[in-house]
């Protein structure tokens, strides 16, 4: 049987391309990769077949497709075709792909577009999900289609915690299959000697470096304002500084302002350490393994936890606790990333003194508290299943700190029992978006001179004295 791979990033193909040298795939006839690139405007980017090294990657499969010129001009997060044109859809894709009996997928995101409109072109394919780093650890963030749940075959995924079993899908007959580290890394390090080939690009693997920051761009996110984001880089570096690190690199995320790097570089050259900024189109884990350092710091990314369990670096946690409380949801699907954070990795933490001390993992069983999150944050997809239930009392009872990760700051959550209402989470949260409001408003104000008088009589009208 063919078998239709969709990629959207490189950790997905690399770890596709994992998946077959380790022989999971050893009964596929024609292997077809199907590569999409999300970013907003695609047009301007690169895309991963136009990427350094790219072509080492390919060569596990027959024919590479992009998805975006197939379905151009449609953007592959806004494709979404009507009953009556799937069929020409479907027989569009298959006869670009040159596939003519039956035939597999295996994609990421499920929940979401382009998947989910592959998933109702190709209805009744097998279907196999590659994890989406530690976000396959969390819940189905939305229901399943019964058409789609009964193709649901295997769920691919590398190990970034220590062995803990993925709860994505769980609510469905899936096999859970762990694809090898030392298949993933041999994948990248094959990837990055190309990759390397590159002037720019190459010269970075002569410089030694003992740690690695990883920057996230939480701001975009809305967890962290642009201020408090520049803020916690500086916190990574100053942590590394303190560590004991003398040759530090940043990666910073290639969406985040360049205003980030200036403000940390100078910072560096004030701690008495020159840092290192890798700027360059490279995937970090390409980093881990050509540069070989021995730490990694960053907040909670998948690329911190692939750097500990994948590549044996020691990691370091920076503001997990921050972030968590900046949660606006309590479905939000980037709790479980930042519980596993917190109870696997080293914590760097400072006291008000400006002390600095670093916190070990807690004893606590981490199967335990992530079924429970994950039952709190979706119960629904956890009805009429044979798990034990009503177990929370025993995790709080052996880690009464837990009870963080159960805090809702909206009170909305499904299961309204099962969590602590936070209204003050939730009032923090609105304040802060009303003071970016207000800022927003201010500097129009400034800049427009008709607002001004209107704001200056809007004053007036409200002062009433006594």
């Amino acid at each position: 049987m063919d078998q239709l791979f969709i990629a959207p990033t490189f950790m997905a193909a690399a770890t596709m391309a994992a998946a077959i040298d380790s022989g999971l795939y050893r009964e596929t006839g024609q292997r077809v990769l199907l590569v999409v690139n999300n970013a907003k405007i695609p047009e301007i980017g690169r895309s991963l077949t136009e990427q350094q090294g790219f072509d080492s990657l390919a060569s596990r499969f027959d024919r590479v497709l992009s998805l975006n010129e197939l379905i151009f001009p449609y953007h592959p997060r806004a494709w979404n075709p009507p009953a009556s044109k799937l069929d020409a859809w479907r027989e569009k894709i298959l006869e670009a792909a040159g596939i003519e009996g039956e035939f597999g997928i295996t994609l990421q995101s499920l929940p979401v577009r382009p998947s989910t409109t592959l998933t109702r072109l190709f209805k009744g394919a097998p279907v196999d999900v590659v994890s989406d780093g530690l976000m396959s650890y969390g819940p189905t963030r939305k229901a399943i289609r019964p058409s789609v749940a009964e193709s649901l075959r295997r769920l691919l995924y590398l190990d970034l915690a220590g062995g803990l079993r993925p709860v994505l899908l769980s609510e469905h007959s899936i096999e859970n299959v762990v694809v090898p580290a030392e298949a993933f890394r041999a994948v990248v390090h094959e990837y990055g000697k190309s990759a390397f080939e590159s002037d720019d690009v190459g010269a970075m693997a002569d410089q030694p470096v003992e740690a690695i920051m990883l920057g996230q761009y939480l701001a975009a996110l809305g967890l962290l304002s642009e201020d408090e984001e520049e803020d916690l880089h500086h916190e990574l570096l100053r942590a590394a500084v303190a560590l004991g690190f003398t040759s530090i690199a940043f990666k910073p995320h290639p969406s985040a302002p360049p205003a980030f790097t200036h403000s940390l570089v100078d910072l560096g050259r004030s701690l008495g350490v020159e840092l290192k900024v890798l700027d360059e189109p490279v995937p970090v884990e390409i980093l881990y393994d050509r540069l070989k350092p021995t730490a990694a710091i960053g907040c909670f990314s998948t690329g911190l936890s692939t750097a500990v369990e994948t590549y044996g670096m020691t990691g370091y946690a920076v503001d997990v606790d921050k972030v968590l409380s900046r949660l606006p949801r309590f479905k939000d699907s980037n709790r479980i990333p930042l519980a596993i954070t917190d109870v696997r990795l080293n914590r760097v933490e400072w006291d008000e003194t400006g002390g600095f001390s670093v916190r070990q993992a807690p004893e606590v069983d981490v199967q335990l508290l992530v079924d429970e999150v994950a039952r709190a944050m979706q119960p629904a997809h956890f009805e009429g299943q044979s798990q034990p239930v009503g177990r929370r009392e025993e995790l709080l009872a052996q880690a009464p700190w837990a009870v963080k990760y159960f805090v809702d700051p909206e009170g909305d959550s499904a299961d309204a029992g099962a969590v602590v209402v936070a209204p003050s989470a939730a009032a923090s949260y609105r304040a802060r978006v009303e003071r970016k409001a207000r800022r927003v408003a201010s500097r129009m104000i400034r800049k427009n001179r008709r607002l001004r008088k209107i704001a200056a009589v809007g004053k007036a009208i409200r002062f009433q004295p006594h």
